[in-house]
This record gives C-alpha cells, sequence and structure tokens, in this order.
C-alpha cells in the first residue's frame, strides 16, 4: 500500500497536483509553532512590549542612568528622539508529530524615541523552513515568509531616582505573509495585539521583567489553505526574564509560555533562553541567544540566534 501511495505521489506530481491535498496531510505551513504566520504574530508583540529593549536598559537601568541620577538627558544614548535599528539571523532545528525541520530566520527591528515616554517599535521578520521529506518520504518541503509589525510602546512609569521599577504598555498591528509552492498553500495573516511590561531593578546591575501579551489574528487563506490559522487565533504569552549588567556586558536568561485559545496541532509550548550581549562603543552593541522549546504534539525546537544593534 505504501508504494501504491508513493506510485500515486509521483503522478500527481507529474500532474501538477498536490499529494498533500490528495492525502490530507499535516498542513505545515501553520501547524508549528516556529513557522507560522499567527505564531510570528504572537512573537512581535510580545518582543514589541512585554521585553526590555536595549535602550530601556542603557537609559533607565544601566550606568549611565545612574550616573546621571535618574533617567538619562538629552543627547545622552538612547536620549528623546534617538533612533535604533539592528539586524538578527539565526537558524535551528524543530520537530511536532514526529515532523522533522529545520528553520532559519532573518529579523530586522528598528525603534524611535517620540517623547520621553513613548516610542514607535517597528519589526520585519522572514523565516524560511525546510520539512525533512513531508511529501510521504519522498521529498523534502521548503515554506516562506515575512511581515512587518508596529507598535506604540507608552511607558506609564518610568524608572527614576525614587521609583526603582518601570511600567509599559504596547499596542500593535501587523501584516504576515505564508507560502509554500510543495505544499500549494499560504496564507495572509492580520495580527492586532497588546502586550505589558513591568521592570524592577531589585539591585545594582540586577533587573527582572514580568511581560504579558495577547494577539488576535486572522487569515486569508490562499492555494487551497483556507484555515490556516483556524480562521482566526489568539495567543496569550507570559514571561519573565532577568538581566545582569556587568560594564559593557549584559547576561540574561528569560522564561516563556505560549498558549493558543483556539484548537491548533500544538496550542501550548514554553520557551527558555540564555543569552548575552556586549557593548562594543556607546552606540553599538552585538548579541546572541540560544533557546529551546517544548510544547504539546510532540514538539520540541533548539535554536540559536546572533544579532547587532545600533543607535544614530
Amino acid at each position: 500500500m505504501k508504494t501504491v501511495r508513493k506510485v500515486i505521489y509521483v503522478l500527481a506530481v507529474v500532474g501538477g497536483f498536490s499529494a498533500t491535498n490528495l492525502f490530507g496531510q499535516f498542513d505545515y505551513v501553520e501547524n508549528s509553532p516556529v513557522s507560522s504566520g499567527a505564531n510570528d504574530a504572537a512573537s512581535d508583540t510580545f518582543a514589541s512590549g512585554g521585553q526590555l529593549s536595549d535602550d530601556e536598559l542603557a537609559t533607565q537601568f544601566g550606568p549611565a542612568a545612574a550616573s546621571s541620577g535618574a533617567t538619562a538627558k538629552t543627547g545622552e544614548q538612547g536620549a528623546a528622539g534617538s533612533q535604533q535599528a539592528g539586524a538578527e539571523v539565526g537558524g535551528g532545528t524543530f520537530q511536532f508529530g514526529g515532523q522533522k525541520a529545520e528553520l532559519y530566520t532573518v529579523k530586522i527591528p528598528y525603534s524611535r524615541k517620540l517623547s520621553e515616554r513613548a516610542t514607535l517599535e517597528l519589526s520585519v521578520p522572514f523565516t524560511y523552513s525546510i520539512y525533512d521529506k513531508a511529501l510521504f518520504g519522498l521529498k523534502s518541503a521548503k515554506a516562506y515568509g515575512g511581515g512587518i509589525n508596529a507598535g506604540y510602546a507608552w511607558q506609564a512609569f518610568l524608572k527614576k531616582d525614587n521609583v526603582p521599577y518601570r511600567w509599559k504598555i504596547t499596542p500593535s498591528t501587523g501584516l504576515y505573509y505564508r507560502d509554500s509552492s510543495d505544499f500549494r498553500e499560504g496564507a495572509w495573516v492580520f495580527n492586532a495585539g497588546l502586550s505589558s511590561s513591568f521592570a524592577w531593578q531589585f539591585a545594582p546591575g540586577w533587573v527582572v521583567n514580568v511581560g504579558n501579551s495577547i494577539s488576535f489574528a486572522w487569515n486569508n487563506g490562499i492555494k487551497n489553505y483556507p484555515d490556516p490559522v483556524r480562521d482566526n487565533q489568539q495567543t496569550l504569552k507570559n514571561g519573565i526574564q532577568l538581566y545582569r549588567m556587568l560594564d559593557r556586558w549584559t547576561l540574561y536568561v528569560y522564561f516563556v509560555e505560549t498558549a493558543a485559545l483556539n484548537d491548533a496541532f500544538v496550542d501550548s509550548y514554553e520557551t527558555y533562553g540564555v543569552g548575552a550581549g556586549y557593548k562594543l562603543t556607546k552606540t553599538r552593541s552585538v548579541k546572541a541567544t540560544v533557546l529551546t522549546e517544548e510544547g504539546n504534539g510532540r514538539y520540541q525546537s533548539v535554536r540559536a540566534t546572533i544579532g547587532t544593534n545600533w543607535q544614530f
């Protein structure tokens, strides 16, 4: 029977038909947490407002803020009106439901400080996935995607001399695209989200941050792919990060729990990460992160990223 199915698959490919649709195989393009438009949207929602940015670490919790006695003054690093841009590349492997795959990512973040309290946050992510022998054990399949997310971070409380913490809320929105010629499936995903971040400096050089986010994703499936995120998906993320600042070094560890509110093949997973950043100059820095993930649906992932950030 397996041989017959493979012969039919070859004939289907030659004839221009989608074998995944013929046999009802998994919709891989959106079922994996790290290779889906809905997950990109949820991750960007959390990153734009649920974590501490490099600018916040330097201006509100770093040595420059401590020596000034409050937040940084105009003209110092991260001052009002400053801009930051960066680039991040990553790669790794993941598996779910017995399917193994590789994932490669590129992310371009940008932020512009509009005032002492308000910051515009932008992120442009790209993903490329290779699913090992996903087409009935004969051929690997590829999927790719991209998007853009915009957030408005508002700091309700600023960290100052007499206030060792800060709290910000960030509404955001994004548009994402996912496609696969091999699977003949794809989707446009629109997202709206809200995130919150509470950071507390409990000792010199030590900062703990608690972040939360919720995102709402809607899709418009293409190429016979009617419901890549089950028509719509809501995703919750809750996490905690610990930062240790040592001169030019910043070390951090974090834990994030993710849960999908609607049915999904992988509807919950945990992320564990460890990383380090190094300040090359007052305006340029590099950082690297290693993370692992585990979830239901036999989902596992191991990935690493390296990036750079600069102010201008």
